[in-house]
């Protein structure tokens, strides 16, 4: 699995190269990443979904464990380019009414620049 990465401003976009299902071993090296990518700093992540064709529940775990942390440190955490599978995935376990998900990457970019900085956090 390879990511791309694009600083905006204070934020982190990320999208995958290639196609690729979010299942797996993919899932565990995504979370591992994303966490790692928090750890450096990145506090506001917008997740490009595009090239995602599948996701499993471990895809939706690697989701939902970088949502909890970003929460914790007060950070943004928004979803964009779902396909159709990954937004029925999400639609099925209601996950849809807790992550923040935007059409494209620009709208994305668009709702956090509407969001206030948390106290303290200047990126």
């Amino acid at each position: 699995m390879e990511l791309a990465l694009r600083q905006v401003g204070r934020n982190l976009i990320i999208s995958f190269v290639g196609r690729v299902d979010l299942e797996g071993d993919t899932s565990l090296a995504f979370k591992d990443r994303l966490k790692a990518l928090i750890a450096d700093g990145n506090v506001h992540v917008i997740v490009d979904l595009g090239n995602v064709g599948f996701l499993d529940s471990q895809g939706l775990g690697a989701l939902i464990s970088g949502l909890k942390v970003l929460r914790q440190v007060e950070g943004s955490f928004v979803l964009t380019n779902l396909s159709e599978s990954v937004e029925a995935v999400l639609r099925i376990t209601r996950l849809i009414r807790v992550l923040d998900i935007q059409p494209t990457v620009d709208d994305a970019l668009r709702s956090l620049a509407r969001q206030p900085l948390a106290a303290g956090k200047g990126t």
